[in-house]
């Protein structure tokens, strides 16, 4: 079974796993495993632009703390959230594990998740549990989407 390895030595958070002919770019974060997909780059389509201030930001902080969470894609391969993170982890590896948003309502709970995440680790140094999503202004993307809370789940 491939393992992961760190990006760098000096840089041991950004997660690489060599698999066949790909090298994937690993999450830390995956919450919602049950709707996580195996992507090539090449795949992915992106709408929107990004901005050059963050650049230098995005890349300094993928490779201090890793990739945190996992881009959003929707049906039709969209990249609807993670601009910036996809620009810089596609130079150093040619598949992720994306979340995969059937509706409008999920993109926007998934997308202001992984801003939450990105907060709470950056603060605190992990996640301990799913708490958050049900607290502050979080609690109205939860909300829309309890479906995402049950599914998967074998009873």
């Amino acid at each position: 079974m491939p393992t992961l390895k760190p990006f760098s030595p000096h840089k041991p958070q950004l997660l690489l796993q060599e698999v066949d002919d790909k090298t994937i770019v690993h999450p830390w974060y995956k919450l919602f495993k049950h709707r996580l997909v195996l992507k090539d780059f090449k795949d992915i389509k992106m709408i929107h632009s990004t901005h050059a201030e963050f650049k230098a930001e995005i890349r300094a902080d993928i490779l201090r703390q890793g990739l945190l969470c996992p881009l959003v894609i929707d049906h039709t391969n969209t990249l609807r959230n993670g601009n910036h993170r996809f620009k810089f982890i596609r130079k150093v590896g040619t598949a992720s594990l994306f979340y995969f948003a059937k509706t409008e309502q999920e993109v926007n709970f998934f997308s202001r998740m992984n801003v939450r995440v990105w907060e709470l680790h950056s603060a605190n140094g992990q996640i301990d549990d799913f708490s958050f999503m049900f607290e502050g202004k979080m609690r109205k993307y939860s909300e829309k989407v309890p479906h995402l809370f049950s599914e998967g789940i074998k009873g």
